[in-house]
């Protein structure tokens, strides 16, 4: 008999288990809740097992932020200089 794995986050479901990863990350956690409730899924902590690669791609991906401006002192001449973070 074959396991079927589950991702966490969207659902999905297949016997290979080359398409998960073993999700054990407390950090990410309250995001894979997140994404299965935005799904209309209602998965607790202990059923958080696996996650599929595209949702793991996405979760680990780097947050972006638009650059902002920040006005800092040169502490040589004092001259104030707009730098972008």
């Amino acid at each position: 008999m074959s396991v079927v794995y589950e991702c966490a986050a969207c659902g999905y479901r297949s016997v290979n288990r080359h398409e998960f990863v073993e999700f054990l990350d407390p950090v990410k956690l309250p995001k894979v809740l997140e994404r299965s409730r935005a799904r209309g899924r209602e998965v607790r902590e202990e059923g958080a097992r696996y996650v599929c690669l595209r949702c793991s791609a996405e979760i680990y991906q780097e947050e972006t932020r638009p650059p902002r401006s920040l006005r800092v002192v040169c502490p040589r001449c004092g001259e104030v200089v707009e730098v972008w973070l």
